[in-house]
């Protein structure tokens, strides 16, 4: 479990980081989306044979959801990856701290910052279950692409309109740097949370038919 949860740090860490510095002005624009995209890609390839690479507590519910993690291995993964997020948002001031004084809260506008985030976190929580713990994609090389290219999608998607968050530990992370105001902080882990757990619930009513669909060397923690 130790090598697990350092690897879940590292890579909720530097996840945050690229996010952050790429956000915090001048910060690299529409290019934003591809740079997370490609971080992220590179960081669950580096630690996906490790920790299943969460870097998320939505994606920690998926699994619990799903069936494929242990309820005991739960917490620890929830508390590493929000400090990992939050260590992340304290390094930022001191990389940059005149970017930080230019940064504005986003422009609230609720329902739509809701919906986008409860939409795409459950397409990247869909896709995180399909090509890292489906039988159908068992052994693939691709499922780092695939949840970096999803998250670069989403971002470049409903980025202006929620900061594209998809993530409980991000969100807090974005409040902490001033991006997004503490009052959608609730809602917004509500909203991830709920649509991480549908869709583990809904793969797990998908696949639990087959007994062999959950490889227990590939998911156990």
């Amino acid at each position: 479990m130790k090598s697990k949860l350092i690897a879940e740090f590292v890579g909720t860490y530097f996840l945050y980081l690229i996010i952050g510095i790429c956000l915090t002005p001048p910060g690299a624009g529409t290019m934003t989306p591809l740079a997370v995209a490609i971080g992220l890609t590179a960081l669950v390839y580096s630690c996906g044979h490790i920790s299943k690479a969460h870097f998320n507590p939505a994606t920690t519910v998926a699994y619990l959801c799903a069936g494929t993690h242990r309820l005991k291995d739960v917490v620890p993964y929830l508390i590493v990856i929000t400090i990992g997020a939050i260590t992340a948002a304290l390094t930022i001031p001191i990389l940059n701290p005149e970017g930080m004084l230019q940064i504005q809260s986003a422009a609230m506008q609720q329902p739509a910052m809701w919906i986008s985030e409860a939409l795409f976190t459950f397409a990247l929580m869909w896709v995180i279950l399909n090509v890292a713990i489906a039988k159908g994609t068992k052994n693939n090389q691709f499922y780092g692409i695939a949840i970096g290219f999803i998250v670069g999608a989403g971002a470049y998607a409903v980025g202006p309109i929620s900061y594209a968050a998809f993530n409980p530990a991000v969100t807090l992370a974005l409040c902490i740097n001033g991006f997004l105001p503490w009052s959608v902080l609730p809602i917004y882990i509500i909203v991830q949370v709920l649509a991480a757990a549908v869709a583990g619930l809904l793969f797990k009513s998908m696949h639990i038919t087959n007994p062999e669909e959950f490889p227990k060397n590939k998911l156990a923690n």
